[in-house]
């Protein structure tokens, strides 16, 4: 996108200028267009044009700078999470499991910082108030609900029992593409497809 709007703009001075080389006067006095410490149209329209790119550029810059800013710190809070997990389960002996009255129907699955409906009480709320973690943790945009296309949250699923068991935190990441195939092989294979989820943690 940067490289077509520099084009352009270079296309459009480059055009100005010839149309200012072809057009000016050979009369010195029927072509002055500029008074004495003036300065002449195509001076100013080529002045605007670079302000204006140069703009363009150092707000693309900005923006993909506070993305990148948001991810590293949602990549930072999974492993805050999955460390919270493990203090848990060394307390309580379970992952924020069935019947532990967390997440979706009080069973420690599903959007990780809702609290209403269906869910009980929030994980992020239940670790918080376990002491394990000083406060709620949660995306960057303050976002707890998401899909491919519309908001950024984060999601915890277990699945198995006894030694075969596994748990995963998951994150929608702005940087990363949305993929069909983000979450295959997880305890959620349809987070991805469903709630845009295309980055995890394998927990345990």
């Amino acid at each position: 996108m940067q490289l077509i709007q520099t084009t352009l703009v270079r296309r459009q001075i480059f055009n100005l200028i010839n149309d200012e080389a072809m057009t000016t006067p050979t009369n010195k006095k029927q072509g002055k267009l500029k008074s004495e410490g003036g300065f002449t149209l195509i001076e100013i329209i080529v002045a605007v044009a670079i302000v204006g790119f140069l703009a363009s550029i150092i707000f693309a810059s900005t923006k993909e700078a506070r993305i990148r800013s948001r991810d590293a710190r949602r990549r930072e809070d999974l492993i805050q999470i999955r460390t919270a997990l493990n203090i848990y389960y060394d307390r309580f002996g379970n992952w924020i499991e069935t019947a532990s009255g967390c997440g979706w129907n009080g069973d420690g699955a599903g959007w990780f910082n809702v609290g209403t409906g269906s869910y009980p009480k929030a994980m992020s709320k239940c670790l918080s108030d376990a002491g394990i973690i000083p406060s709620e943790i949660k995306d960057p945009t303050g976002g707890t609900t998401s899909n491919p296309t519309a908001g950024y949250s984060y999601m915890k699923y277990h699945c198995g029992s006894g030694n075969q068991k596994q748990v995963y935190v998951f994150a929608k990441l702005e940087s990363l593409p949305q993929s069909a195939t983000a979450t295959d092989g997880t305890c959620c294979s349809t987070c991805d497809t469903s709630y845009g989820m295309n980055y995890f943690l394998k927990v345990q």
